[in-house]
């Protein structure tokens, strides 16, 4: 064999070698990082780190072009961004979900100017603040940059970006308290700009007319005032999304002006404002594009419903439709499920249909989701809504004129996971409605207000996460099982008639957070068991026939045990969460003092409701410590002294956002991003991914003055105060 030919074999030999392992110096570094942050995932064979997972290598050259740290599940706090200097052919660099809050000093993301091929960078859902961030236009060939889910509040960064050529930038879901600046239409090389979720306000620059690039623009969830028509989206010929939803839009839109955008799929419109309207011509023929996703929420649809009509019939590709909060009236739209055979969520909440639902005659085996609460629908939810929609996994049909049974159309729709009917004129035995062997298992079952009778049956379900059946005529005890429901965290069995104890195992310590069982003919003591429930915030026993002292519930947030027969004396500090924000104990036969330490060992009190019980003493100049104290009632007691007057100045310090409960991972209202739609899986993790936490408005109380009687709940009491003493006979000098 010749010379040349030994050469050329050692050539491709060497090629060989090197396109099927990775470098040395670059395996030892991803050694180092996998030490710092967590293990990476590899083959037995693992010596060859282009085979490790997040890891990319070049076909041709077995450099390593790219790097996902997201699943090796550590933290990182302070980076050392000197780490990522041996990758000299990186290429996409992710770092999403690891705690960072910024970077060691002297090892700052400035000296990231020398990984000229770096392209792509993700650093979402960390910690990030603007400081943090200040150097990430030195890498010298950025395209795109994700900084979502982080603490960014100014927009600093976009002007130091402005010249750089990017292609993407994701700024959504931080805390930018700004103005979108012109430095952004010096970015002309965008295609997809991402600011949702943020707190920008004012008016869109003129400029913005010149990112004539952009594919996909979301500017929701913001306090940005926009005006229509408006000339800012007109050069953008290729967008595919365009998503202004929950900003204050005003003036009128015509649909016939997204006519030109062919390529549009995705179009949010939902305003948070009574001046926006949308509007279609009578002639939709020439309106060409073809939605996946319409969001239109709050539009005055109402005042030009015939026509739209008209451009909804020729939709036929959607997947996601919101038209809810718009005064629609008439039959139930089924002609919208029918003429979109793919639609996966329909939500029409808070309009004024009517009638009864009359399902389509093809069973529709897509929809997901449908919301039609909040209407004046009537008659009895149609049989066979099981059959004609057995993918349904939301269901909400609370607040109608429902009547009659529901297990025939109900109770057995296999995918099951959220059932909403309360606030109808539902009479049926509940045990054989939602609870026997051939019916669904929802995760959240709400039937409360309705009419629903006879006895709880075994609760036996390792699925039922909420459990919601307040209002209605529910009689027996509760059953043991119920214990074996691990994953319960919200109960809801109040103004009901049952009997009997609390059971003692009722609470999962790890799972548990709102237990309401006021209002019925309970009797025995508190569960000693409650003080283990390490995530129980709301508990609400009040208007039973309970007795006993209470036991410490050292991470309650809202405690309401009026109107039974405790004894003992006020709730100790060392037994209780001090950032307890509702007492209240009326009516009860609890005695002593009220504790001078008050104000030191809760406070972030609101409420305090101690009347009609035997409390003796003086009332402590303490209680005006309490500054975010709103309600006050000590009446009927046997209190003695002067009553301080620095009470007069009472609820002055206002906190609007004290009085909602969150209630972490439940969603009443409002549908799941509908991006979570926008793949092939539509399995149930979309549901859980749509229950971000909100606001739970739950904690009511109860005030009387002389004979008048109210209710407060949520926001509304952080602007009020009171303050109960009577009758003043009982205040001895």
């Amino acid at each position: 064999m010749s010379c040349c030919t030994w050469c050329l074999c050692f050539l491709l030999c060497l090629r060989f070698l090197v396109c099927n392992a990775c470098l040395h110096k670059e395996r030892s570094a991803l050694v180092d990082i996998g030490n710092k942050i967590g293990a990476w995932t590899h083959p037995s064979d693992g010596n060859d780190c282009c085979r490790w997972d997040g890891v990319t290598c070049s076909s041709g050259t077995g450099r390593v072009t790219g790097l996902d740290l997201t699943d090796l599940g550590g933290v990182i706090y302070l980076l050392n961004a000197t780490w990522f200097l041996p990758f000299e052919e990186l290429q996409s660099l992710s770092l999403s979900n690891l705690a960072i809050q910024g970077c060691l000093p002297g090892a700052g993301f400035e000296i990231w100017s020398s990984l000229h091929k770096l392209e792509i960078l993700d650093l979402s859902n960390n910690q990030l603040n603007d400081s943090a961030i200040l150097f990430l236009d030195s890498l010298p060939s950025l395209r795109s940059l994700f900084l979502n889910t982080n603490l960014i509040t100014s927009a600093q960064i976009v002007k130091r970006l402005s010249k750089r050529k990017l292609e993407v930038l994701d700024l959504s879901w931080n805390v930018i308290v700004d103005n979108i600046s012109t430095d952004i239409c010096n970015v002309t090389s965008l295609q997809e700009l991402h600011l949702n979720a943020n707190l920008f306000f004012g008016h869109l620059p003129s400029c913005f007319r010149n990112l004539t690039s952009l594919r996909v623009l979301d500017l929701s969830y913001n306090l940005l005032t926009i005006n229509f028509p408006s000339p800012n989206f007109e050069n953008m010929p290729s967008l595919v999304r365009l998503s202004l939803s929950y900003n204050h839009l005003e003036g009128i839109l015509s649909l016939s002006s997204f006519s030109k955008y062919i390529q549009l799929k995705y179009l949010g419109l939902s305003s948070n404002s009574t001046d926006f309207q949308v509007r279609a011509e009578t002639l939709v023929a020439n309106i060409s594009i073809q939605l996946q996703v319409i969001e239109l929420s709050n539009c005055n649809l109402n005042a030009n419903f015939d026509a739209l009509q008209g451009f909804f019939l020729h939709q036929h590709g959607l997947h996601f439709m919101d038209l809810s909060n718009n005064n629609l009236s008439g039959r139930f739209p089924m002609w919208l499920i029918e003429n979109n055979t793919d639609l996966l969520y329909l939500n029409v909440q808070n309009n004024s249909f009517d009638g009864p639902i009359v399902l389509p005659s093809k069973v529709n085996t897509n929809l997901l989701w449908l919301d039609a609460s909040c209407n004046m629908l009537n008659r009895e939810v149609p049989v066979g809504m099981n059959v004609t929609f057995p993918k349904l996994y939301h269901l909400n049909l609370s607040r109608n004129f429902f009547q009659g049974t529901c297990r025939s159309s109900l109770g057995y729709i296999e995918n099951l996971l959220f059932l909403d009917i309360s606030y109808n004129n539902f009479s049926d035995d509940i045990a054989a409605s939602f609870f026997g062997p051939y019916q669904s298992s929802p995760a959240s079952l709400f039937l409360s207000n309705n009419s629903f009778y006879g006895s709880l049956p075994e609760l036996n379900s390792t699925s039922l996460q909420y459990l919601v059946l307040d209002n209605n005529d529910i009689s027996g005890e509760i059953p043991t099982s119920i214990c074996e429901n691990s994953m319960l965290g919200m109960v809801d069995i109040s103004n009901n008639r049952l009997t009997g104890t609390i059971p003692n195992c009722i609470c999962n310590p790890f799972v548990l957070q709102i237990l309401n069982l006021r209002g019925n003919h309970l009797s025995g003591s508190i569960p000693a068991d409650l003080s283990n429930c390490s995530l129980l915030q709301f508990l609400d026993l009040s208007k039973n026939h309970l007795s006993g002292q209470i036991p410490p519930l050292p991470n309650l947030t809202y405690l309401h045990l009026s109107e039974n027969n405790f004894n003992g004396t006020f709730p100790l500090p060392v037994s209780f969460n001090p950032y307890l924000k509702t007492v209240d104990l009326r009516y009860n036969q609890l005695g002593g003092t009220i504790p001078s330490s008050i104000a030191e060992a809760f406070p972030e009190l609101r409420v305090l409701l101690l009347k009609g019980n035997l409390f003796e003493g003086m009332i402590s100049i303490q209680v005006c410590q309490l500054k975010y104290l709103r309600l006050l009632d000590l009446s009927n007691n046997m209190l003695s002294g002067h009553i301080p007057s620095c009470l007069s100045s009472m609820g002055l310090y206002r906190d609007v956002n004290s009085f909602l409960f969150q209630y972490s991972g439940y969603r009443l209202t409002s549908g799941p991003d509908p991006d979570s739609f926008g793949s092939n899986d539509y399995s149930h993790s979309h549901y859980d991914n749509g229950f971000q936490g909100t606001l739970l408005e739950i904690d009511q109380e109860e005030f009387t003055t002389k004979s008048r009687q109210d209710y407060y709940k949520g926001s509304i009491l952080s602007y009020m105060s009171g303050l109960l003493f009577e009758p003043v006979e009982r205040i001895h000098s």
